[in-house]
């Protein structure tokens, strides 16, 4: 799902639908308990539900913000509000801790960090590799 090229980054399907159903039908209970019960067990549950919407929209606004693609000659690394645009023959080195990829450029300058957990992340590690950046 929301894929950008041929190397590219998803978002898993399963973790997706279930943050998207949590969130969901947790804004939906928090919406019957505050407007259908005035009682008070009814409002404060209500707010039990409420931090349960803002947690898992704020998990499926990640979800959908963590990509990685390669897109005309340049790796594209995204998450949150960062968006980080490297050209291929400019990246010098990419290293790997705890299953986080730090992509260096020539100047051995920090540009971004990769999720090593992404579903594709494979098929950018082998483009990488093809065109001569290794990962150390």
């Amino acid at each position: 799902m929301f894929k950008h090229g041929e190397f590219s980054t998803e978002v898993d399907k399963g973790p997706f639908f279930f943050t998207l159903a949590a969130f969901l039908g947790s804004l939906t209970a928090a919406l019957l308990f505050f407007f259908v019960s005035g009682a008070p067990l009814a409002i404060f549950a209500g707010i039990l539900v409420s931090v349960v919407a803002i947690a898992s929209g704020a998990v499926l606004f990640a979800l959908t913000t963590d990509r990685v693609y390669i897109l005309d000659d340049k790796l594209y690394m995204s998450y949150l509000f960062r968006k980080t645009a490297v050209p291929l023959n400019e990246i010098g080195r990419i290293t790997c801790k705890d299953n986080v990829y730090s992509v260096y450029n020539r100047r051995d300058k920090l540009m971004g960090t990769i999720n090593g957990q992404l579903t594709g992340i494979d098929k950018i590690l082998y483009k990488l590799d093809e065109c001569g950046i290794y990962v150390v």
